[in-house]
C-alpha cells in the first residue's frame, strides 16, 4: 500500500530531521524535567536524546520499506509497532545507563 508507506516514510524523516536539529543545536526543543545529574551536562544529554530519536526513526522507515513490497496493509503496521517498541526498550536502556 503506497499511501501507508508514504505516511510512515514522512514520519520517519520527520523524526530524523528533529534528531538532527536537536543534535546540532545541543538543546532539547521539548519541555522535560531533568534531574540534578543531567543539569551538569545538558549538551551531552541533548546529543544522546537526539541519537535515541534517530534510533527510533528506524521503525517507521522499515515499516515503509516493507509496505512498498506487500499489498497487505496490516504487515507494515505490525513491523512498525513491533520495531518501535523493541527499539524504544533498547534505546531507553542504553540512554538511561549513561545518565542515571
Amino acid at each position: 500500500m503506497p499511501i501507508l508507506s508514504i505516511v510512515l516514510f514522512v514520519f520517519g524523516c520527520a523524526l530524523l530531521i528533529y534528531a538532527l536539529i536537536t543534535y546540532l543545536s545541543k538543546k532539547i526543543t521539548v519541555f522535560i524535567t531533568m534531574s540534578a545529574s543531567v543539569k551538569d551536562k545538558p549538551k551531552r544529554y541533548a546529543e544522546k536524546f537526539a541519537q535515541l530519536i534517530a534510533f527510533l526513526a528506524i521503525a517507521p522507515i522499515s515499516g515503509a520499506v516493507v509496505g512498498l513490497f506487500l499489498d497487505i496493509v496490516i504487515i507494515p503496521i505490525i513491523v512498525f509497532v513491533v520495531l518501535f517498541i523493541g527499539l524504544l526498550i533498547v534505546g531507553i536502556k542504553i540512554f538511561m545507563k549513561e545518565f542515571y
